[in-house]
């Protein structure tokens, strides 16, 4: 059995208040969220406004200004147990009335446009086991890893309360490599934790998949179903055409496209895609560069490849165009963020490896 959310391209907007957990974390740390809004070009009202709309630059942007600010590893851990079921408003109930947890994954699956991820989100169940995987639909930037922890507790989290009852997880595994903050892992899921994996996911006893939920209430689950079914249709006709660049180009990374390339695959001329573009206040040299940015940052965080793999993986002839890249964008070398990682996990290891919010407490 396999169950796989609708969402095949990244959304185009998520509404604002999915930043309140990120926000609610830098209060606790008496950290003025304004100047990061500020950089993010996110108005300070759009807070109080629950119709606002962001696009991916604008949340990606003051989520890494916030990783950043509070300089705390295992963030991502900390701020997806803090997306409870009731964030999701009409979501939330219509999961949470559902028969059972495979009925409430369908629901939130089918209306995955309602959440704030940027995840393809995947279970899949084999012998005795179900496993929830999730893998990005788009570029992420200094966010990735953030949004694969975040992903890997909120859909736990979700999941646990709708049951009602414990969720207990038997094994994760993460593509990342072990992390400086790998024993945060053990202390939210207590159990095994894998690394260097081939995919992000969880697995936990197929059984409870079919376990009545704690409120299932399968009429009232249907109708919520339905309205959450409209909203989504809305939302998947607010696509830009810049997001349908940046998908065309996500595609294929590894190709050096031109404009004319994007122009011939979109059935259009070169003329015209600039004229779209220039419309949204972007340009095609933006857009590929911000994607090849948030994938260079991506992988030099998250991989094991080499400057030279990374060049290849980008689309550059060779390691020294794509350095010479990485420094017009970021101001240091590419070698130089590998390097600054390596001394921030050894001077963990020195401290003994104690989480950044336990040693604040």
């Amino acid at each position: 059995m396999e169950l796989r959310s609708s969402l095949s391209t990244p959304p185009a907007r998520h509404l604002s208040y999915g930043l309140n957990p990120l926000i609610s974390l830098l209060k606790e740390y008496k950290l003025d969220p304004a100047p990061m809004l500020d950089i993010a070009g996110i108005p300070a009202q759009a807070l109080e406004d629950p119709t606002y709309e962001l696009t991916p630059h604008q949340e990606l942007s003051f989520t890494t200004e916030v990783i950043r600010g509070i300089n705390i590893p295992e963030i991502g851990l900390i701020v997806g147990g803090r997306y409870h079921l009731s964030a999701y408003g009409l979501l939330g109930l219509a999961v949470m009335t559902s028969e059972n947890l495979l009925s409430g994954m369908t629901v939130l699956y089918k209306n995955i446009l309602m959440t704030w991820t940027y995840m393809f989100w995947n279970t899949t169940v084999r012998g005795d086991r179900a496993y929830v995987s999730l893998e990005k639909l788009r570029d992420l930037g200094g966010s990735y890893q953030y949004m694969i922890d975040r992903g890997l507790v909120a859909s736990h989290m979700i999941f646990k309360e709708a049951l009602g009852q414990d969720l207990p997880v038997l094994e994760v595994h993460l593509k990342q490599s072990k992390p400086s903050y790998a024993d945060a892992y053990t202390a939210y899921f207590k159990c095994p934790v894998h690394f260097n994996s081939s995919e992000n996911y969880y697995a936990f006893d197929s059984k409870l998949l079919y376990q009545p939920l704690a409120q299932s209430e399968p009429e009232t689950a249907r109708i919520y179903g339905k309205q959450c079914e409209k909203i989504c249709l809305q939302l998947s006709r607010n696509s830009t055409f810049s997001d349908i660049v940046r998908n065309q180009i996500l595609s294929s990374p590894r190709e050096i496209f031109t404009l004319e390339t994007i122009a011939d695959r979109l059935n259009m001329t070169a003329r015209t895609v600039q004229r779209k573009l220039s419309a949204e206040s972007t340009s095609y040299k933006d857009i590929l560069e911000d994607v090849r940015r948030n994938l260079a940052i991506e992988y030099l965080q998250s991989t094991t490849f080499t400057i030279e793999e990374i060049a290849v993986r980008l689309g550059y002839s060779d390691s020294s165009s794509f350095c010479h890249a990485y420094k017009r964008w970021t101001g240091v070398n590419p070698s130089d963020l590998r390097h600054r990682d390596s001394a921030m996990k050894a001077e963990r290891k020195s401290d003994g490896e104690v989480p950044a919010q336990r040693r604040k407490a």
